[in-house]
């Protein structure tokens, strides 16, 4: 596992039982997610035999996102993905990380 990596997986493993916000960003699409974490596993896209799948961090427990009609509704599993192929981070604190993939941008928040 890269450094960078290591970085926001311990971040996120500091964050157990608590309820993150995820703020996704890709291309012109924003995804709010407010997820009770659980659990981070590593997963590596070499183990896999989907080549769709990169490496990533599966964070596993429940979550809520806002549907077009601005409903509240349960995610459809109980992880989350986010893909780290190419991850990169601004400066954050303990309440707030900011990452950077070749996919997307993530805002990740602790929920007050």
């Amino acid at each position: 596992m890269e450094q960078e990596v290591r970085i926001l997986s311990d971040w996120l493993n500091s964050h157990v039982d608590q309820t993150l916000v995820i703020e996704k960003h890709e291309l012109s699409d924003l995804d709010i997610v407010h997820f009770k974490l659980e659990s981070v596993e590593f997963r590596s896209g070499e183990d896999s035999v989907d080549d769709y799948l990169d490496n990533a961090l599966v964070l596993r427990g429940t979550g809520n996102t806002l549907n077009a009609a601005g409903e509240l509704v349960p995610l459809p599993q109980h992880s989350y993905e986010i893909a780290v192929s190419g991850l990169r981070f601004s400066p954050s604190d303990d309440k707030r990380f900011q990452v950077q993939t070749e996919r997307a941008k993530y805002i990740l928040s602790i929920e007050e």
